[in-house]
């Protein structure tokens, strides 16, 4: 754990990322601020949402493998100290020296032992049902992008969930992209045999891609706000049986982030 120490010092001052109003975003530097994102997560996960792990009913935390592995992103209510919001953090360089990344679990990704040392993986994002409009995921994204700065990486990936679970859906929004140059040339993911998405018919995915609001409609506004920066997939729709949910591998290369937003992450004049 020492190659974590190390970056976690290098990244972590000072450790307040950014504000917006009443909130502040920070890396948890305590095991009682992991918790409280840890709590988050099953409260949104397995309570809103009846997606999430089955251990987490134990002690009413969500918690994996990975989380020890990782860093964790909270937005912080000023007043009340309350964790708000939360993103776990898996620097590459980190997850190439221990257990792997989450998204390789799910996926069979080529290429990228390439670049997983300039790689962040970025995954299990939920916000607080009040706070889902406006400063919160606005820090999210604030909070993201000064890491992304510090830490001086290149490309951002991680698994994205569909909020729907009709495989028609997603192997429309597959199509979809596939149609639209949305499937990245740098990474190949195919999902493991164990999280294969059953295939439908022809018929089916023409019906789908034929009404462009349901096609809007399926990607949540996480994986819109991915798009919009430059996003692509990397290959077919997983279907998680944990979490119930379709899953797609996606990568954000910082250097192709159209100029529009290219300033909010410095990315202009880098090499």
């Amino acid at each position: 754990m020492f190659a974590f120490q190390e970056l976690y010092k290098k990244i972590s001052e000072p450790p307040i990322l950014a504000e917006k109003d009443q909130f502040f975003i920070k890396l948890a530097e305590s095991e009682g601020e992991i918790e409280k994102a840890l709590r988050l997560r099953y409260k949104i996960f397995n309570l809103e949402q009846g997606k999430g792990l089955e251990s987490a009913n134990d002690f009413g935390i969500d918690r994996d493998e990975f989380d020890k592995y990782c860093m964790h992103l909270i937005v912080v209510e000023k007043k009340t100290g309350e964790v708000v919001g939360t993103y776990r953090i898996h620097f590459g360089q980190i997850a190439s020296s221990a257990i792997g990344f989450y998204s390789a679990r799910e996926f069979e990704i080529k290429g990228i032992e390439l670049i997983a040392n300039e790689s962040i993986e970025v995954g299990r994002s939920c916000v607080s049902p009040k706070y889902r409009t406006g400063s919160v995921v606005a820090l999210l994204w604030r909070g993201i992008n000064e890491l992304l700065l510090r830490s001086k990486m290149n490309y951002l990936f991680g698994c994205v969930s569909l909020e729907t679970t009709s495989p028609a859906d997603g192997w429309a929004l597959y199509e979809y992209f596939k149609k639209n140059n949305g499937i990245s040339n740098l990474l190949y993911s195919f999902p493991s045999e164990k999280f294969m998405l059953p295939r439908c018919t022809d018929n089916e995915i023409r019906e789908v891609m034929a009404d462009e609001k349901r096609i809007s409609d399926i990607i949540p506004p996480l994986f819109k706000g991915y798009l919009r920066l430059g996003t692509k997939i990397c290959g077919e729709p997983a279907f998680d049986n944990e979490f119930g949910t379709i899953d797609f591998f996606i990568i954000l290369n910082l250097h192709e982030i159209p100029q529009r937003y290219s300033k909010h992450f410095n990315t202009e004049g880098q090499k």
